[in-house]
């Protein structure tokens, strides 16, 4: 089952892989809520998103909750239980056991934990504004946390549920990725059409390595005119380790790298702005959302190709999640 988040048309779409993306349910929120981020449960019961309110944000006063955290049945999309959030909520990450969900805010600077099994929020202190990628490494014990208007990557301690150290960059934080070991961060920016390797093994983070890819001829990789001024949005680490999967946005087309010498295996044309991505745990598959063109691209990581396009009903298809 592939859950696609659609941001404008602020709905989630539940899609049956198997019988050829078969639509099987769908959720539409109202009075301006728009997802966000989204998992599913360690049984795969229940799915997680998140949501603010795009069209009240301005008129509602600070302290007003603007964002909610939902919990929906898995199979119908029929809402279980929902959490007023403060503010105006990002990306979120699930820690390994899928108990606890962390959601980034825009305008806090602090993240909120979610107990998915009490359904207890508490907020964790960091010390940047614009939160927007959350990762939680692969043992769980660290979150981090890029910003979006502070350009920087925080480090929470996630058994004190303290914040524990900061890494500042010339471009605001965008999409970022984790080893499996948990001693390297793969990081993208604004403006900057390639990634910067992080050593997160150190008593600080630093960076080690920056890599600078190439545009593609015809399918060049424009900076946006506007905030957030971006070019490359998703980078994915396959779970064997063998690739990284890079979504170049503003030029249309993947780039899948080897791993870990981060050279080039290939390029893959897709839609129109590509700016989200899952890749399979086998490590066979990637899943990519095209925002513009309102499409799903199924990609096989072996053949470095295209297997498969869907259209999706709804509009600004983004986050996505998988229970393969």
């Amino acid at each position: 089952m592939i859950y696609q988040q659609c941001t404008l048309s602020s709905e989630i779409v539940a899609l049956d892989e198997k019988d050829g993306f078969r639509e099987i349910a769908r959720r539409t929120l109202r009075n301006g809520m728009a997802p966000d981020s989204v998992a599913l449960s360690a049984d795969g019961r229940e799915l997680y998103f998140n949501a603010h309110n795009r069209t009240e944000y301005w008129r509602q006063t600070w302290a007003a909750p603007r964002s909610a955290f939902y919990c929906c049945d898995a199979h119908t999309l029929k809402v279980k239980w929902v959490e007023p959030l403060a503010g105006q909520t990002e990306h979120f990450a699930i820690s390994p056991d899928k108990r606890y969900v962390y959601c980034a805010h825009y305008d806090r600077m602090f993240v909120t934990r979610v107990d998915t099994q009490t359904r207890q929020t508490l907020p964790i202190q960091i010390a940047s504004l614009g939160g927007h990628k959350v990762r939680v490494s692969k043992d769980g014990s660290r979150v981090y946390v890029g910003s979006i208007v502070w350009a920087s990557l925080d480090e929470i301690d996630t058994a004190s549920a303290t914040f524990t150290r900061r890494l500042t960059f010339d471009q605001n934080v965008r999409p970022f990725a984790l080893s499996k070991d948990g001693t390297r961060c793969y990081l993208q920016k604004s403006r900057f059409h390639g990634l910067h390797v992080i050593d997160l093994s150190g008593e600080e983070m630093r960076i080690v390595r920056t890599i600078e890819l190439p545009e593609l001829p015809d399918h060049p990789a424009p900076c946006e005119d506007r905030y957030p001024f971006t070019i490359d949005h998703g980078i994915e680490i396959t779970p064997d380790e063998r690739f990284a999967v890079i979504l170049v946005t503003t030029g249309n087309y993947v780039t899948v790298l080897s791993y870990p010498d981060l050279e080039i295996a290939g390029h893959i044309p897709v839609g129109s702005q590509p700016s989200y991505l899952i890749v399979s745990k086998d490590s066979r598959t990637a899943y990519v959302s095209c925002r513009a063109s309102n499409e799903l691209y199924v990609i096989d990581l072996e053949a470095l190709a295209v297997r498969d396009v869907v259209t999706i009903d709804g509009s600004y298809p983004q986050r996505i999640v998988a229970d393969h």
